[in-house]
């Protein structure tokens, strides 16, 4: 591609950009504060008055940004199949390395700020460290980035060329681009300042569709890259807030700009209100017009009028306090409509003074956060596409073998590696993986009511485990007690374990005693069950020879009886009675 056809792209693009990017400036300057307009301050200056601002609009993205960051969150990567799980726990230790640097959660709110603005822009690249690859990452500012005038999409995927404004030494770009003339726009002493513009374009090859870059200044193009990445990709991460239907993206201000100038107005004016005075004099009333409004309106004025002027009613002063009374309720009306429109409620906000309990004000403080699913939703969907990258980078770049660190949990700092045998090559394939996202940490009231449902539950199945819980309930909700609580459970497990060991001996020996006794008592009850044996069988051998000896005497008569019949005749009882 020509120098002149980057040019003109670039001004096309940028006349379609220029609109929104006006809006982005704006709602940075009313964030801090500089939202009062040349003419009102001159005003204001010239009655000698204050410049009042009340920052509607940053009180509300401070307090959206702040929920934000106090739940941040991370992408996990899950398998779609069984076979694919080993895959993911590998990918998902590679984003923790990712995630895990120092320049990611700056990235990220940087990211979030610009995205409530408006439109974000995150950048990946690679950096080399002794033959190993570390995937780096940056957030662009989006005032210095210009997308394609015909992408619709809010991640721009449709887009075919990107434009980013670089501002950079003299002397680096002389490094990067050699000894070439460059316009110097910044000419202080000791340094140099150049403008450069990198554009990346989708140009179409024999082989296809190829993402290429270009370096550019206003008078040539200083360097070509043909396809920098070998996966054929922009190395940038955009999220628009919103589109209107002009397709220019917007972010919050758009809708409360107009309630922000009302207030801003209206306390301006009610402060001018409050701080002068209205007076109606009859000319014949005063001597010198000029010098009785001089004086009269200075405090603690004495001032000589003409006679019969008071006492005729001659002079009147207007009170203006119904008029700032009537401003105040239509403030009060605009600051309740702003919250609406920024989806708070007061105790998202944090100024509810109504007296509720803590589960009533967490019930409202979340419904009061529903109004947020926009944002939360373009940021997830945002930092989604950036690991999707990121895991694509790793797959094409992470190609020997490595050992990374990164810190567990469960296990603290932990190492692992990758290409070192065939189960941890990363070979992803189209429907391998699904990118889920998760709150890496919640707000510490969140957590700690979940917490405490938690160890109700518990409690009343397994209450043993409710000491050994609650160290790790103070750490999660970053109880700044922490320390002293597990030194004073570890306290009194070694006072226990100390006793145990005193007792020890003690209880062997009434274990010992206890079991001799029983012993005792065993060998007693087994004696006496023998005895009861003996009496038993001396018993019945007994009542056999008494049997027997019985039996005896019954035969010999039978025989008696047998040889004389007619001894029966003659029966003698006991009692020696003759019953013949």
């Amino acid at each position: 591609m020509e120098h002149t056809q980057l040019k003109k792209l670039f001004e096309l693009d940028l006349s379609a950009n220029l609109s929104a990017l006006r809006e982005h400036e704006e709602s940075v300057k009313y964030y801090h504060a500089e939202q009062l307009p040349p003419d009102v301050k001159a005003v204001i200056e010239a009655r000698g008055g204050v410049k009042i601002v009340e920052n509607i609009y940053k009180m509300l993205v401070n307090k959206i940004l702040g929920y934000k960051i106090a739940s941040i969150q991370e992408i996990k990567v899950s398998g779609r199949q069984e076979q694919d799980k080993a895959l993911a726990d590998l990918l998902n230790d590679l984003t923790k390395v990712f995630s895990q640097n120092p320049q990611y959660d700056k990235s990220i709110i940087k990211k979030d700020f610009e995205l409530i603005n408006g439109m974000a822009v995150l950048e990946l690249g690679l950096k080399s460290d002794e033959g190993d690859i570390e995937i780096t990452l940056k957030s662009v500012p989006v005032k210095c980035f210009l997308i394609d005038k015909y992408s619709t999409d809010t991640s721009a995927n449709d887009a075919r060329r990107f434009h980013k404004c670089l501002n950079i030494p003299l002397s680096q770009a002389q490094r990067f681009f050699g000894m070439q003339n460059f316009e110097v726009v910044e000419n202080e002493e000791y340094d140099e300042r150049v403008n450069i513009k990198e554009t990346w374009i989708k140009e179409d090859t024999a082989g296809g569709e190829v993402w290429n870059r270009y370096f550019w200044d206003n008078y040539k193009i200083l360097k070509r890259e043909i396809k920098p990445f070998k996966n054929n990709i922009h190395p940038f991460v955009i999220g628009k807030f919103k589109i209107d239907h002009n397709n220019q993206w917007y972010g919050l201000f758009r809708e409360i700009k107009s309630l922000q100038d009302y207030i801003n107005f209206a306390e301006n004016r009610m402060a001018n209100m409050l701080g002068s005075i209205k007076g109606f004099y009859e000319q014949d009333a005063v001597k010198d017009g000029d010098e009785f409004a001089e004086n009269a309106s200075v405090d603690n004025a004495i001032v000589a009028v003409n006679p019969g002027a008071i006492s005729g009613n001659k002079i009147q002063f207007v009170n203006q306090n119904s008029n700032v009374v009537a401003i105040s309720q239509k403030v009060n009306e605009k600051r309740q409509i702003a919250k609406i429109l920024s989806g708070l409620n007061d105790e998202a906000l944090g100024v509810a003074q109504n007296r509720q309990s803590g589960v009533a004000i967490a019930q409202r403080r979340d419904a009061g956060l529903m109004g947020l699913q926009d944002y939360i939703k373009a940021s997830d969907e945002m930092e989604k596409e950036l690991f999707v990258k990121v895991l694509d980078l790793m797959q094409h770049y992470f190609t020997k073998k490595q050992t990374f660190k990164i810190v567990d949990k469960k296990v603290g700092e932990r190492y692992f590696e990758i290409n070192s045998n065939a189960e941890n090559r990363i070979k992803i394939g189209k429907f391998d993986l699904v990118y889920q996202s998760s709150l890496k940490m919640q707000g510490r009231e969140e957590r700690f009511a979940h917490w405490s449902e938690m160890l109700k539950t518990i409690s009343s199945i397994k209450p043993e485990l409710v000491g050994d819980l609650l160290p790790l309930m103070l750490k999660d909700t970053d109880s700044p007690i922490v320390a002293e609580v597990e030194e004073l459970i570890a306290n009194h497990k070694a006072l226990a374990e100390q006793s145990a060991q005193q007792t020890e001996p003690l209880q062997q020996a009434q274990f010992e005693l206890e079991l001799q006794t029983l012993q005792a008592k065993v060998a007693q009850m087994m004696a006496q069950a023998r005895k009861y044996e003996a009496q038993g069988a001396l018993a019945e051998q007994v009542a056999q020879k008494q049997a027997q000896e019985n039996l005896l005497p019954q035969q010999t008569q039978q025989n008696h009886e047998g040889e004389n019949p007619t001894a029966n005749k003659v029966l003698q009882t006991n009692k020696g009675l003759d019953l013949r």
